[in-house]
Parts: C-alpha cells; sequence; structure tokens
C-alpha cells in the first residue's frame, strides 16, 4: 500500500469526497439497516472506519450486520472510532470476540466518551491492546500509508494544537477545529444527530455528519456511526460503515 504524499494528500480527497460519499439526510425516521459510505482516495489498499459500535450482548442486530460488512470489506486497515462499550455493556466475553473477529492486518482504536462514562476504559484499552490493536492517546503511528494520529476523548471537549499531514482520527468531531495541516480527519460521535428534511436541528457537536472542508485547509469527514444506546433510535440517520480506498 502506497503511502500518500504529503502535498497530494488533500488533492485525493477532495475527488475522492466528490466521488464516493453519498448524501444520507433523506433516510427514513429510525431506518436501521447499515450504509456503506466509500471514499476513493488511491490509497492502494482498504481502510474502514467504525466508530460508535455500543456493544452490548452477543447478537445484537447493528454489530451482526457491521461483522458482516467488515467481512466483505476485507480492509487492510480498521480504524475504531471510540464509544465501543458503554454503560449498558454486559457481555465483555463477547465484546472480545467481535474485536478478535474483525481485527485486520494492522488495527488501530481510540477512545471516546462512553467508554469513560462507563468506567471501562482501561478494560476496553487492555482488551484492545490484547488483540492487537495499537489504542492512541494524543499520539501518532506508523502504519503502511503513513503517520495516523489518534485523539483521546477529552471531557472538556478542548483538545491539544497539532499540525499534521495524513490521517487523523478522533471520538469527537470538535477536535478537528484543533488541526492545521494536509489532513483528512475522521470522527463519529454524533450519530449523525437530529436530521429532518435535511437540516440538522440537533447535534451534540459543532459538525455533524459528512463532509466539512476547514478553514485550516484540512478535511473532515463524520460518520453516523454503527450503533446506539437502546433509549437513543436514530432518526433519519442509518448506522454507517466508511471505507476508504
Amino acid at each position: 500500500m502506497p503511502r500518500l504524499s504529503r502535498r497530494g494528500f488533500i488533492g485525493v480527497t477532495l475527488l475522492g469526497i466528490a466521488a464516493g460519499a453519498t448524501a444520507s439526510s433523506a433516510t427514513p425516521l429510525n431506518k436501521e439497516e447499515l450504509e456503506i459510505t466509500r471514499l476513493e482516495l488511491g490509497l492502494g489498499g482498504r481502510l474502514a472506519f467504525a466508530p460508535d459500535i455500543h456493544y452490548h450482548l452477543s447478537g445484537e442486530k447493528h454489530v451482526e450486520s457491521a461483522i458482516d460488512a467488515l467481512k466483505r470489506a476485507d480492509p487492510d486497515i480498521i480504524v475504531l472510532g471510540g464509544d465501543l462499550v458503554d454503560e449498558e455493556t454486559s457481555d465483555f466475553d463477547g465484546f472480545e470476540r467481535l474485536l478478535s473477529e474483525i481485527a485486520s492486518s494492522e488495527s488501530i482504536a481510540v477512545l471516546g466518551n462512553h467508554e469513560y462514562w462507563s468506567g471501562y476504559a482501561d478494560r476496553a484499552t487492555a482488551m484492545l491492546k490484547k488483540n492487537g490493536y495499537k489504542v492512541l492517546f494524543n499520539q501518532f503511528t506508523e502504519t503502511s500509508i503513513g503517520r495516523i494520529y489518534g485523539y483521546d476523548w477529552s471531557e472538556n471537549r478542548a483538545y491539544p494544537r497539532i499540525e499534521f499531514n495524513g490521517l487523523v482520527v478522533s471520538h469527537d468531531p470538535n477536535a478537528a477545529d484543533s488541526v492545521e495541516g494536509d489532513s483528512l480527519i475522521l470522527a463519529g460521535h454524533t450519530h449523525g444527530g437530529i436530521d429532518i428534511f435535511g437540516m440538522t436541528v440537533y447535534s451534540n457537536s459543532k459538525y455533524s455528519r459528512g463532509t466539512y472542508h476547514l478553514p485550516s485547509g484540512a478535511q473532515l469527514y463524520v460518520s453516523r456511526g454503527i450503533g446506539q444506546m437502546r433509549l437513543q433510535p436514530r432518526i433519519n440517520s442509518r448506522p454507517e460503515l466508511l471505507l476508504i480506498d
């Protein structure tokens, strides 16, 4: 898999977003079928971004759908974007089986708010590392496509400012305002917000879904994520798995 050049990253990102990303604001109320969004960036391989799994018990429909989609996609790199577990998680043996089943040749993860709010951050981190994932806490790692920087969740929604060329991963889309450089930022957390007739009427973040071209020159893609907590239904916001080629 060739490394993306420093100057070429944003250029192919713009082309990929225009060609591959699909709008989802018109999806039906509480639609549950997993949607695959594809970005063509010329990676020479495939990266899967899966935030907000919200694993609770084995056999959950959204988890099984994600496993099936990931197996079919067969990514070279998998990036888990936080909120893998939450306060409703009770089956940690099943969670570890999930991690093992979806791990790729290169596996990376960041944590989200619910790992911390549930008190399971240390437990989830240990399971991730046991199954071959690199867990990033405001640091970068070298991969076959170059450096990937991962933000850890910040309770005050303030993040270290970085100048970075390449891929940045954060559970919180608000972290994008702290990034400068030739970067594509991937985030989750919002579950797509609440969208009515193509207009976001509520979001827990500054950026709610899809593509944003930032003043810094970086690009942001906010995924609607895989799952949700039981009392938080999706409204016009299908679950989403992002594949980047």
